[in-house]
């Protein structure tokens, strides 16, 4: 099993005859497939593999299908029935086991939405395989994956874009660009609410459902610790807020908040960052992750509070202006500031009006996305840092420029990394 994991040390054919699997020839999809007139020749097109299609999966699926320069021609679930019926739609491949899509030679890139636990692993052996990777949010499970990763893509040159969407859409830029152009001033003070986790879940033992099965459950599982199947573990909210594969939504819907906060300030990269607060964790529940958490944080002399609440990013200034920007819209303190004019051509920020076709062109043209891994990264340790303040209950400092944890406790270090499960590996 270790050397099948390895496979990107060997050949496609090599990897494929190792796992008793025939060799086939590139697929080649006709035009015809979508019947879509606008649809790219398809020589011009990025050929793209789905690996994970449930839930927000099946949305990206869904998405990419209306990409013209893009051709879905591989999908891998651990749930039978979604990759199966989603290989049907676009007339691609069905895979129960995600490395076959990456040992293919005819895939340029693929979009990973798995749960959360698998995104930085797949990411990275698929940027080893030197195929562009589209990851949702949020990124790793720990801090030392997120560094990794970015070491991984930059050595390999290929491209990554977040799936935090808010930033394709205009009203979003628009707020941050005018907070860049300083309509409120020096920033002071920014204020972030993610909406809210819980604990509950069974934690009773059940019947892996045959459209899984047990093959399906331990390539689920991957590199987690070993557990039992019960109901709610394969499936939202257990996939979201379950610590074994997530920090809950302090990363996992906090990713878009702090995500805008990232792109409109760069307080966060200016300085020291400290973090403290408290959050409330059912230790003994399915649900285990962190929630109720309000937290207080400093970004060199800017002040930030992130909490639960609904998911708005306000920018403060010291004259008490702000800007508020929501993925349902962007409002100021005053009319007007939304007026101030504002040039695409001359902005600061990356337009982008199509998130997934922003992910194609990029693959295409090796141009950089808007959704960055670098920024990706900084709201990531974010999350994280409030993850380990709460659990530590303690004051968490970080240097954004060495980027680690200065003076650190050894209870703060331990959760700077988790060790993977074999035969996975970083």
């Amino acid at each position: 099993m270790k050397q099948q994991t390895d496979f990107l040390k060997t050949s496609r054919r090599q990897f494929l005859k190792a796992a008793g699997l025939a060799v086939a020839a590139p697929m080649v999809v006709p035009s015809s497939v979508f019947g879509d007139d606008e649809k790219a020749v398809p020589s011009e097109r990025v050929t793209v593999g789905h690996i994970g299609v449930g839930n927000q999966g099946g949305h990206l699926f869904r998405s990419i299908q209306g990409v013209k320069e893009a051709q879905s021609v591989a999908v891998a679930d651990c749930f039978k029935s979604r990759r199966e019926g989603h290989a049907a739609a676009c007339k691609g491949k069905p895979y129960a086991d995600f490395r076959e899509i990456l040992a293919r030679d005819d895939v340029d890139c693929v979009v990973v939405a798995t749960p959360d636990h698998w995104h930085i692993p797949i990411a990275m052996m698929a940027a080893r395989a030197k195929k562009s990777a589209y990851v949702e949010k949020p990124l790793g499970l720990t801090i030392e994956q997120n560094l990794l990763c970015q070491k991984v893509f930059a050595e390999n040159g290929v491209q990554f874009q977040y799936g935090t969407q808010q930033r394709s859409q205009q009203n979003c830029w628009l707020g941050c660009q005018l907070v860049h152009q300083g309509a409120v001033g020096k920033v002071v003070k920014i204020e972030v609410d993610a909406p809210n986790g819980h604990g509950g879940g069974s934690t009773t033992e059940a019947a892996i459902p045959p459209d899984l099965g047990e093959d399906g459950f331990e390539m689920w599982t991957g590199p987690a610790p070993k557990r039992s199947y019960t109901v709610d573990r394969c499936k939202p909210d257990g996939t979201y807020m379950i610590y074994d594969y997530s920090i809950g939504y302090l990363g996992g819907w906090g990713a878009h908040p702090l995500d805008i906060m990232v792109w409109g300030s760069d307080a966060d990269i200016s300085n020291t960052i400290i973090v403290e607060g408290t959050g409330q964790i059912n230790e003994n529940d399915l649900l285990n992750a962190v929630f109720n958490w309000n937290m207080n944080i400093k970004l060199g002399e800017v002040d930030l509070v992130f909490k639960t609440g609904g998911d708005r990013t306000r920018f403060i200034g010291e004259n008490g202006d702000w800007i508020e920007v929501r993925r349902g819209g962007t409002s100021a303190s005053k009319p007007e500031i939304l007026q101030i004019p504002v040039k695409e051509d001359q902005s600061t920020l990356q337009v982008s009006r199509n998130h997934y076709r922003d992910y194609i062109l990029g693959v295409k043209n090796k141009t950089a996305p808007v959704a960055t891994l670098k920024d990706a990264v900084r709201s990531d340790v974010i999350s994280h840092l409030c993850d380990i303040a709460v659990r530590t209950k303690s004051v968490v400092k970080w240097d954004s420029v060495k980027q680690q944890l200065i003076d650190p406790t050894p209870e703060q270090s331990k959760f700077l990394t988790r060790p993977l499960r074999e035969p996975w590996t970083l």
